[in-house]
């Protein structure tokens, strides 16, 4: 899923995934991934908690939430990446408090009891002694949350929360609970905010071994559910199909979710970033961009493939999706330990400006436009008429996570997606400034566009740099145009079991 800015512009990538037989399906089968660890140990979010509590500069409380339980409580529900990222809980309702104090650490817990009459509704809770043998923390039922926030917030002079601010403390802003509540006890204090939201981005953007197994997993379930799609798009399905058949993939591997919502759309809507009706039957002669990812045990992954409706990509389908090809591969190469994402950014935006003007769709790699009224005169490169966003995002508990690079340079560990495109819509040119400027480049342009019109390309993959180079963590799912035709001439047949694949859940679960 592509993110909502573009980074700025300005050796040999080592593939540990390769082709390899899928047992008993045929055409480009590949075998799955050995997983490299279990379920994330209860000592691994103590140390991330004791990595939070040495970002507060002095004594104080820290106070997090859980999400709640929603209302009406048979709503779709997911706890919150950060309160996941600290506890590990994965139930609603449940709060946490971080005391420190003269250099000594206090934390709490907080959960919903056990209660057999609404567990028939809810299914079976970890009550306070379930969650207190889970996790190691002392833990309590959450009736006792807000009333221990009051006493404590009274006893502090600084409180810290991952809550966005509020603007004073007698704001009448529309408040959320979390804000709430720290409100309220805040009234009665002489306490001060304070934010423990960057320090905890940055301490997440550093993965752990088993969070990158989880991402390896993901990633390898998001490209079986492209390889399912891949096998059955064809000319008068509909796009909501091959939603459904994707999201089931995801979740009879063990998916928990999809960790975005999904981008199914085509011909014309394969050139909407992100477009999510999923409501249009497609013709032979399109293209299909599918642009989706699971979340496995809070884990995301993000894999977009553009396929042809038919069994084949047309001429000029063929030349933009080589283009974007050669962008990825190029951006892969860039994508090294010391590198930014500004090396990358660019070495992806160059091969696009080049392959764009090859097709006549921009006047020169280098060629600018008036994107402004003719009184500001400000100039935009040509390219982003057609590539208008970044090359690529970190992931991790959110599809758009934090990653060492989004701080330093890439990193033996880095977790990250690369996802070139190219988009000619229709309209294209149709919106830009008066100026004679802009008015003779359209009328240069407009040829090409009328030609490639309704092409959009997107290639996505999710990576890990690892000590040995640059890990495609996707490579299941087929990206070169002859895999994608061979496999799109196959039958569609029946989705197989991967036994191998749902067993991974069995490895993961908590004890």
């Amino acid at each position: 899923m592509i993110g909502p800015f573009r980074y700025a512009t300005a050796g040999a990538i080592l593939l540990l995934g390769v082709a390899r037989p899928l047992s008993g399906q045929a055409g480009f089968p590949v075998d799955h991934p050995a997983p490299t660890a279990g379920a994330i140990p209860a000592q691994e979010y103590l140390e991330r908690r004791a990595a939070l509590t040495d970002m507060m500069a002095e004594d104080g409380v820290f106070i997090a939430f859980g999400t709640p339980t929603p209302d009406p409580d048979y709503l779709p529900w997911s706890q919150n990446a950060n309160f996941r990222y600290l506890t590990g809980i994965t139930e609603p309702d449940a709060g946490l408090i971080i005391e420190k104090k003269d250099g000594q650490i206090t934390e709490r817990l907080f959960v919903q009891p056990k209660n057999p009459a609404r567990e028939v509704w809810d299914g079976t809770r970890l009550g306070v002694d379930g969650a207190g043998a889970l996790t190691g923390i002392p833990s309590f039922s959450i009736d006792e949350f807000v009333p221990q926030i009051d006493s404590l917030v009274a006893l502090h002079t600084t409180v810290y929360t991952l809550a966005p601010f509020l603007t004073t403390r007698s704001s009448s802003q529309m408040l959320t609970r979390d804000q709430q509540q720290i409100k309220n006890a805040l009234d009665h204090s002489r306490a001060h905010l304070a934010s423990l939201a960057e320090p905890l981005r940055r301490i997440r953007a550093r993965k752990s071994p088993g969070e990158l197994d989880m991402i390896r997993r993901a990633a390898h379930i998001s490209s079986l559910a492209q390889v399912e799609a891949i096998r059955t798009a064809a000319p008068g399905i509909n796009e909501f199909e091959i939603q459904a058949l994707i999201e089931y993939t995801f979740r009879r591997n063990g998916g928990e979710h999809p960790a975005f919502s999904s981008i199914v759309g085509s011909g014309p809507n394969s050139t909407a970033l992100h477009y999510r009706n999923a409501d249009r039957f497609m013709a032979e002669g399109e293209l299909l961009v599918m642009d989706i990812g699971t979340a496995y045990r809070g884990y995301a992954a993000d894999v977009t493939r553009t396929i042809p409706v038919g069994s084949t990509f047309t001429p000029d389908q063929r030349e933009i999706y080589s283009i974007v090809l050669s962008s990825q591969r190029a951006a892969e190469d860039a994508a090294v330990t010391g590198s930014s994402w500004t090396d990358v950014s660019a070495a992806a935006a160059s091969v696009i400006a080049e392959g764009l003007t090859r097709l006549g769709l921009i006047d020169a790699p280098g060629a600018t436009y008036i994107c402004a009224s003719a009184r500001t005169s400000n100039l935009c490169p040509q390219y982003e008429l057609f590539y208008m966003h970044g090359v690529g995002h970190g992931v991790g508990l959110d599809v758009h996570d934090t990653d060492i690079s989004s701080f330093e340079t890439f990193q033996v560990g880095s977790a990250f997606t690369l996802e070139p495109g190219i988009y000619v819509r229709t309209d294209a040119l149709d919106y830009l400034s008066g100026t004679p400027e802009n008015e003779a480049m359209v009328a240069r342009l407009r040829p090409a566009v009328d030609r490639y019109h309704d092409i959009g390309v997107r290639i996505e993959d999710t990576y890990i740099i690892t000590d040995t180079g640059l890990e495609r963590l996707s490579w299941a799912a087929p990206r070169e145009i002859h895999e994608i035709e061979e496999m799109r001439r196959e039958p569609a047949g029946q989705s197989r079991r991967n036994a191998d694949v749902i067993n991974w859940y069995r490895d993961t679960e908590e004890h």
